[in-house]
């Protein structure tokens, strides 16, 4: 019997999860908090939680997006100078609908969000080029792009 890769130890999108579990645990302020729901010893993040089960469960060739669209985490993207770039938190607030399409107005919070962006961006190609530094092995990983 052939082991088969699963989607949680492959391309398994931790900062969509990661992001939605932030916003989960915002909600817990609000009363009764969100974990109060239904009855969990542990009281452990319920998105988290979920995602590691199906992440466990789905081959690793699954498409990402479908796997966040299962579990109800739907992503807003913008594409700026060609990159993406994932909203989540505050910068979701950034957006405007003006009934023909959504789109983000320039301004002094937009910048100081797109420049956050950019630096943590220019952190994670850092790191990332001294662990493929360190390690050839990185070098040719398809996790690594």
């Amino acid at each position: 019997m052939m082991y088969e890769k699963r989607l949680i130890e492959g391309k398994f999108p931790c900062g969509q999860v990661g992001a939605e579990t932030q916003r989960e645990r915002g909600a817990s302020s609000a009363l009764p908090p969100l974990y109060f729901l239904h009855v969990w010893w542990a009281r452990r993040p319920l998105t988290p939680s979920r995602a590691a089960v199906l992440g466990s469960i789905l081959p690793a060739d699954v498409n990402p997006n479908d796997f966040l669209r299962n579990l109800g985490i739907v992503k807003k993207q913008v594409v700026i100078n060609s990159r993406r770039w994932t909203l989540v938190g505050k910068n979701l607030e950034l957006i405007r609908n003006d009934g023909y399409g959504e789109y983000i107005p320039y301004s002094e919070k937009f910048d100081t969000a797109l420049a956050k962006e950019n630096e943590r961006r220019r952190a994670v190609r850092e790191a990332l080029g001294k662990l493929c530094q360190a390690d050839p092995v990185y070098r040719t990983s398809t996790l690594i792009e």
